[in-house]
């Protein structure tokens, strides 16, 4: 078989349903997006690589993966599919009202407490847009993953993708009154040497809190028995005596106010956390999803 394209008689919507069968690996997945059957999806696969005369999927029952062929193929003309759609829905919205979906990536627990009760207010202020939200914590891979945008927090180093802070997220440092009655109430920094300290693994880099106070910054290693790569799990375990956490002030409020935690250490200051939005480029973002990005900047708590 012959791997030169592209071929004469070549469709592009055949090349759209590929990039996208690609990025979702799933031909029902694909089909869902594209408003097609899987039926319709797979003989739009057929077609492109009957033309092209290469087999670009691997496909079975169960999974979907590019051969190399299809790599190389999707390489080339992602660019193109993405370039044409983005003209397309541009057009569309400086013609009229904001149109189209929106994928977005958003963390658990910020995205519930701050993000989600603002996104009926931003869909009811465009009714021609949809969105499609995915609340997780991992540091999905924005490009492969298909989103548009993706909101998060902390230090970020995949220098391809473009970010703008959109909020701050204040830290803080909390136990239960139990933990305290028991193993005492840290005085300084240094103090949580000696104590069970809740880690939130998906803060990069080592185990250390970093503590400012009139000019002066410590590095403290902590340590203890409980680490967790899921917020709520940890503020669980400092409510019920675990050890000491360190949290977002929205995510522990109402444990605060309940007098399940009490936060301590408070004449020492935490670095602000940055809440950015995260986009795979800034050339050619459509309008609605830079429209989102200034919704969420005006309503986001910013420290």
């Amino acid at each position: 078989m012959s791997s030169n394209y592209p071929s004469p008689g070549t469709s592009l919507d055949d090349i759209v349903t590929f990039a996208e069968v690609a990025r979702r690996g799933s031909l029902r997945q694909a089909g869902e997006r594209l408003h097609l059957t899987t039926g319709a999806v797979s003989r739009r696969l057929d077609a492109l690589e009957q033309r092209l005369g290469v087999r670009l999927l691997h496909r079975t029952t169960r999974s979907v993966s590019l051969t190399t062929a299809g790599s190389e193929y999707l390489a080339d003309v992602l660019p193109a599919v993405e370039a044409i759609s983005i003209a397309s829905q541009r057009l569309s919205e400086h013609e009229g009202a904001l149109s189209g979906e929106i994928r977005i990536s958003l963390p658990v627990n910020y995205g519930r407490l701050h993000i989600a009760p603002c996104l009926p207010e931003f869909l009811n202020l465009h009714p021609n847009v949809s969105l499609d939200a995915v609340f997780n914590d991992s540091f999905s891979d924005i490009v492969g993953d298909g989103f548009d945008l993706a909101i998060r927090i902390g230090h970020l180093e995949d220098s391809r993708l473009v970010a703008r802070r959109i909020a701050t997220d204040q830290r803080i440092i909390a136990a239960s009154p139990e933990y305290l009655d028991v193993h005492g109430i840290p005085r300084h920094p240094t103090d949580l040497l000696h104590h069970d300290c809740l880690h939130y693994t998906h803060f990069r880099g080592s185990q250390r809190w970093i503590f400012r106070k009139d000019g002066e910054q410590l590095s403290i290693p902590i340590n203890g028995r409980f680490r967790a790569n899921y917020g709520h799990a940890l503020t669980l375990a400092a409510e019920q005596g675990l050890g000491i956490v360190q949290s977002s002030r929205a995510i522990i409020f109402d444990a605060l106010k309940a007098g399940n935690l009490c936060e301590i250490l408070t004449d020492w200051v935490l670095p602000e956390i940055g809440v950015y939005a995260v986009t795979p480029s800034r050339n050619g973002m459509p309008l609605r999803v830079q429209v989102l990005i200034d919704f969420l900047s005006q309503r986001l708590p910013d420290a």
